[in-house]
Order: C-alpha cells, then sequence, then structure tokens
C-alpha cells in the first residue's frame, strides 16, 4: 500500500467506525482499470468522497458509491458545490445511510433512481463457526452438514475464471447481466484481501459453485458469486457460501454483508425472490439505505448522458443475443 493510499483510508477511518468498502482507495483503483476516472475529494464540511467521474463528449457525470463519508446534509452541500464548480452534469450519490436519508436528498433536489449498489442487504454478525452454525435455519444446516458428508471440498483461491464460468450459468438461468471475467480479475489483483470459495464434486472434481468476497475493515463482503446448477443434491452452492463466512469468522471479521436481498415484504415476483430466501437462511439483520439519487446539474448534459446510455445498453443487448 502506498502512503497516499494509506493516507486516504486511514482518514476515512477517522470518519466513520465501519467504513465503506466503496469508499476506499483500492476500490477506486478498480473503477479506475475499468475506465472511469476517479477523483479523491476532501470535502470543507470535514468530509471525504472517492468520486467516479466518466466524461459524455462535451459534458460529464459524477457517481458516489456509499459516500460521501459521512453522509449529513452538510456534507451533502460540500459535495454539490464541488460537482458544481467541476462542471458536473449530473450526480449520482448513494450513500451508506439510513433509509430516512432519502428525506435529506430530497430536499437538496435530487431525484430517486434505481439503484446502483444493493439498496437491501442482509448483515450476520460473526462468532467462532460451530456457534455460528446453530444460528442458522435448519434447511441451512442441514444443507451443509449434508454437503460435508457427501464429500465436498471447498477451496480459497483467486480463480477468477471459474468465477466467470460460475456466473455465466446464472446470467443464462436468470436473464441478468454480470461481469466478465476482466473486472474479476481487478477486484482478486486490486482489493486488499480478496478470495474465491469454489465448492467441487468429490469424483471428478466438478466445479459446482463460486463465491467471490472482499474483506476490509472487520467486515467481509460477498460480491458475486454462481453456481452452475448441477448436481444439487451434493450442496455445493450451500458448501460455498459456508466457507466464505466460516472463514470469515475464522479470520476475525466481526460482521459478513451478504450484499444484496429484496426489499422487505417483496412478494415471489420479485427477481430476487429465490436468493432473498436463500440468504435469509444464514440469518442476521436486513439493513436499508437509501438508494441511488440523482441530481440534474445541467439538463442539456444530462440529456446527452441518457442518449449514450441508451446506446450502449442497446449494442450490449445485441452483443449478449448474438449465438
Amino acid at each position: 500500500m502506498s502512503s497516499e493510499s494509506a493516507r486516504w483510508d486511514g482518514e476515512l477511518d477517522d470518519l466513520a467506525p465501519q467504513v465503506p468498502l466503496l469508499q476506499t482507495w483500492a476500490w477506486g483503483e478498480v473503477q479506475i482499470r475499468s475506465g472511469w476516472t476517479v477523483e479523491r475529494v476532501r470535502l470543507p464540511s470535514a468530509a471525504m468522497a472517492s468520486i467516479q467521474v466518466r466524461k459524455v463528449g462535451p459534458t460529464q457525470e459524477a457517481y458516489v458509491p456509499r459516500g460521501p463519508v459521512p453522509a449529513s446534509e452538510e456534507t451533502l452541500a460540500s459535495l454539490v458545490a464541488w460537482a458544481r464548480n467541476s462542471g458536473v452534469a449530473r450526480l449520482v450519490v448513494e450513500p451508506e445511510a439510513p433509509e430516512t436519508f432519502g428525506e435529506v436528498l430530497a430536499a437538496k433536489g435530487f431525484k430517486k433512481i434505481a439503484p446502483i449498489q444493493p439498496q437491501h442487504t442482509r448483515i450476520v454478525t460473526l462468532m467462532p463457526p460451530n456457534e455460528l452454525l446453530a444460528t442458522f435455519r435448519h434447511g441451512r444446516r442441514y444443507n451443509i452438514r449434508a454437503g460435508l458428508k457427501r464429500g465436498v471440498i471447498v477451496e480459497e483461491g483467486k480463480d477468477a475464471a471459474e468465477l466467470a464460468h460460475q456466473s455465466a450459468a446464472v446470467e443464462r438461468r436468470e436473464s441478468i447481466h454480470l461481469p466478465d471475467r476482466r473486472y474479476y480479475e481487478l477486484l482478486l489483483e486490486l482489493l486488499p484481501w480478496c478470495r474465491t470459495y469454489t465448492a467441487f464434486a468429490p469424483e471428478k472434481r466438478e466445479p459446482l459453485a463460486t463465491v467471490l468476497v472482499a474483506r476490509h475493515g472487520g467486515r467481509a463482503y460477498s460480491l458475486f458469486a454462481g453456481r452452475s446448477g448441477r448436481h444439487r443434491e451434493l450442496m455445493g452452492n450451500d458448501l460455498a457460501w459456508w466457507s466464505a463466512i466460516s472463514s470469515a469468522a475464522e479470520a476475525g471479521c466481526t460482521d459478513f454483508d451478504l450484499w444484496g436481498v429484496p426489499p422487505p415484504g417483496a412478494g415471489d415476483e420479485h427477481r430476487w425472490h429465490g436468493i432473498g430466501i436463500f440468504k435469509s437462511e444464514f440469518g442476521g439483520e436486513v439493513v436499508a439505505y437509501p438508494g441511488a439519487w440523482e441530481l440534474v446539474l445541467s439538463a442539456a448534459g444530462a440529456t446527452l448522458i441518457g442518449i449514450e446510455r441508451k446506446t450502449r445498453a442497446y449494442i450490449r443487448g445485441l452483443k449478449r443475443n448474438i449465438p
């Protein structure tokens, strides 16, 4: 870690008891390698923000994932002032704050948009693995123990290729878009602690499921996961998740962010209904954030950005449907 990155992360630690992973120096480095420009701004209101900036022709948009830090009316005003002075046409923020912070955002002229990061998540308090397993729902405990008895093996590593393979299977089943192998490689290379947990069938070592986990500030985050759907009787998916969670507990992490669940009360029509049930069986508490909010500072610039985004989405859709 460079002195500059250590200073940034150290100052963040002084501002919040739990620093969001997405505001760390390393996360910014991942986004730089993914095509964004990152501005790391120390705001005059004793706050900080790692801001992802993207140019679109003569204009630009800015995105602050899980920031600014800390999130308050004063720091939000400082961030908006920075955006105006920097010529930003569209500012999107997604603070790590209570859901009620949306009222502050609305009062500042922000409009709520579709979330980019999960607005709702489930966070499990960690404890020694034997004690932790006892807190899971019966079905999850049974599956984990059954997978162990049936000889499933889980390996910790940095296997971006296998995660991409397992994620592709989920994309095909669920018709969703997930990152490609290159992005997984960036996470595994640039985040200070990031690993994959891959479950293998006991015979022929066929990969069954992979979970990618990052750790920061005593919290583990399950950022991405995939499973082939084969040999469900072996409970490979359950074992991959259990290994990720129990390893974090053994390493001294205090909690585990399961990273994305449906909002409370969502019915079975919600696209995350199945994963919500799966994650609920690990216990923990549902946490709600305000979600993503947009402030348009230039109507003409925001229109141009919107057109460019629709074009990119259309091209991406064509590529996904090419045999």
